[in-house]
Parts: structure tokens; sequence; C-alpha cells
């Protein structure tokens, strides 16, 4: 049997005892991407494929499959944390065993719409269906939120900052940027909560970063080709190129204490 939103299934699931989301009740989390085929979730009679834009809800807000008393059917409204001027609406059509509470699993397709990363902080609002909203699924801002120019002070005062944090390797030769490399390129995946979005003015992606490392005398300036997902690096931490962290120490050395900043 595939594996579905929730991992896969031995038998039906009718231990889940949980407390159910409130309806239009704002909470903050983290979705993560579903990357697998069709199935017949924990929804009864509700099957669903990757390629629609569906969600399934963590295990502590799904409600009680024996009282009949779930999110099942019912719709999210999301957006992603670092930018509440753009929601996308998606059905809830399983549940997720693996995803902590205030989490959401998206599929392929749903996810994509507003991250290119398999990981990422959201808002999000259980509402009774999607007629409520935008029929089109994405509700947008009649104007331009109040809050962007202090966006804009922000990102110029990100090239002033100096930041601390763990430093590794990586082996990939294409990342979230779209773009191809070596790694014997001068590159790095800069962690996902200082990443910004992917495209547009807020994007960090071709942004250069001079990079030293406790114990080194050696300082390089590497190019933001990649996302590091949260669940790997935190706010400040960075994947370094192998030809970039061989100018710092050899890779069996694994990590580094890396101080940085944008140029």
């Amino acid at each position: 049997m595939a594996s579905s939103l929730l991992g896969a299934m031995s038998a039906p699931v009718t231990h889940v005892d949980s407390q159910i989301a409130t309806l239009n009740t704002q909470y903050s989390g983290f979705a993560t991407l579903y990357d697998g085929d069709s199935i017949l979730g924990a929804c009864p009679e509700v099957e669903y494929t990757n390629e629609e834009l569906v969600v399934a809800m963590n295990s502590a807000q799904f409600g009680n499959v024996k009282s009949n008393s779930t999110v099942c059917g019912k719709f999210v409204k999301v957006n992603r944390a670092d930018d509440p001027s753009e929601s996308f609406i998606y059905k809830v059509v399983d549940l997720c065993k693996e995803c902590d509470k205030n989490s959401l699993r998206l599929s392929k397709n749903a996810i994509r719409e507003f991250t290119n990363s398999d990981q990422v902080a959201i808002e999000w609002m259980l509402i009774e269906n999607e007629t409520e909203q935008d029929p089109k699924n994405v509700t947008k801002p009649t104007k331009k939120p109040v809050a962007k120019p202090a966006k804009e002070a922000t990102e110029t005062r990100d090239t002033k900052s100096t930041y601390h944090g763990r430093g590794t390797w990586f082996s990939d030769t294409m990342g979230s940027c779209s773009e191809r490399f070596s790694q014997d390129d001068m590159i790095v995946a800069l962690n996902e909560a200082q990443m910004g979005k992917m495209w547009g003015s807020g994007s960090k992606c071709g942004a250069k970063i001079r990079v030293s490392a406790k114990g080194s005398s050696a300082s390089v300036v590497v190019r933001v080709v990649d996302t590091c997902p949260h669940r790997y690096c935190s706010f400040g931490q960075l994947d370094l190129s192998q030809a970039a962290f061989k100018k710092f120490a050899p890779m069996s050395k694994g990590v580094l204490e890396l101080e940085w900043s944008f140029v």
C-alpha cells in the first residue's frame, strides 16, 4: 500500500484522540512537504493525489475519529510567517502523525505555491469552506503592506550585521535558487530563516557573504545558491560548499564556528 501524507498505514486510523483545531483561530507552526503517491488517507472515503492542493493536519488538532469529529473536509488558509500579505487555501484530507502541534504537511503542488523549500514557517487558520475566501484559493492584499518600508530597511541593515553560527559542508549540485553549481565553487546554502522569499526583491539568491572561522586566519566570499532547511540549519548557520569549507579546515572536521556578514 502506498504511503500517505501521514505515512504508511497498516490499519485504519481509529486510535486518534485529540483536540480539534478551532475555526477562525490563527496558529503558527511549520509546513512540510509530502512527496508521495495517490492514497486513501485517514479521512473516510476521501481519495487524493499529490497533484492536488491538499493538506494533512497534525494529530494533536485533527480531532477524534471515533466520535466522527475531525477536520476532514474543512479547509486551511495558509500564509508564510514572513509574508502575511498573500494566503492560500487547501482542503484537509488526511492526518499527519509525525507533525508537531500547529504544523501541517502539504502536497507538493500546494507547498510549491509559496516556497521552494521542503519546510517553511507558516501561519494558518481553519475555515469551514473555501467559498469564504477568493474562489481561486488565493487571497491578495488590496494595498501594499504598511510594513514594507521597515522590511526594506531591515534588508539594508543585513549588509552591516555580523552573524555567528555553526558551519557545515554539503554535497548538492542543484539548489533552491534553480541554479546548477559545482562543489568546487565558492558557494553557500543559507539557513531558511534568513533566506527570505525565493524570488523578487527579498530573495537572498545570489547574495554574497564574507565568512571567517574560529581558529583560522582565512576569510572567503561565497555566493548564496541554495537553502539549508530549518530542520538542519537554525538562524545564523550556513552550509558551505566543500571548496569553501576546505579553506578553513579539512572536511573531516565536519563543523566550524563561523562569523559572517552580507557584502
